[in-house]
């Protein structure tokens, strides 16, 4: 499963053509730069990425003292959930989602510090492309998470920054019907669209009782108090769209 993970993930890495003319390198200079000299980061494990050489361009003192330099080692049992949540999120952003200005990834697992495996906040950003809107420069900061304690999850979730707006890649492409069945998701849907449990029931051909029990299932899986409330969770977690 792994193995299957890891070259998806490298696959959509490669699907990018980055027009190499277009790259400034001097502008990679100036991040180091800048990244380097900064008494805020200079205690936080920064690496940034260049997915043009597929190489790390910078690793900071402190993320090597911390983690190494460069590759982090994950957790064996997050390792497949980890690549699962990397795959999403770069779905997610090769689909036309290109508003990178204000678009960060969190990603929380397990990953070796220090010689013993630790939970780990991980915040993923954008900081250049090319001109025409391939991601070329990626900025990683790393922090050990201040909860230790299980149950440990994998969770990833992208964030627009200037709305606040929060969107999990993972249950998009792979956990949909972990969440809510097949037949609930349907039922979702044309809450969304302002059905009533009798048009539900006439246009799925099921009991209106069977449609108020799926309703009810839905509102105890997103612990929500009411149909509005559950339309509005599942539209941030990408359960369904608009």
């Amino acid at each position: 499963m792994t193995k299957e993970l890891d070259k998806e993930y490298r696959r959509l890495l490669l699907s990018q053509r980055i027009d190499s003319g277009s790259l400034n390198y001097d502008l990679l200079r100036q991040h180091i730069e800048v990244f380097s000299r900064s008494d805020v980061l200079r205690s936080q494990a920064v690496t940034i990425y260049d997915n043009f050489r597929f190489e790390h361009a910078y690793v900071s003192e402190y993320h090597k003292r911390q983690f190494g330099n460069g590759e982090i080692e994950v957790h064996p049992d997050d390792l497949n959930d980890v690549l699962k949540n990397a795959i999403a999120s770069l779905k997610h952003v090769f689909q036309g989602n290109r508003n990178f200005t204000h678009m960060k990834v969190i990603r929380e697992y397990r990953a070796k510090v220090g010689g013993r495996f630790r939970c780990v906040t991980e915040s993923l950003q954008v900081l250049e492309t090319d001109q025409l809107g391939n991601i070329w420069l990626a900025l990683c900061i790393l922090e050990i998470s201040p909860n230790q304690m299980p149950p440990f999850t994998v969770n990833s979730q992208i964030i627009n920054t200037a709305t606040g707006e929060v969107f999990s890649p993972l249950t998009k492409y792979f956990q949909r019907e972990l969440i809510l069945t097949k037949r609930e998701l349907e039922i979702l849907n044309l809450i969304s669209q302002g059905k009533l449990s009798k048009e539900i029931s006439e246009n799925l051909h099921i009991s209106i009782h069977t449609v108020d029990t799926h309703r009810q299932h839905i509102l105890a899986k997103l612990n929500v108090d009411n149909s509005h409330e559950a339309v509005r969770c599942a539209l941030s977690l990408g359960l369904i769209e608009y």
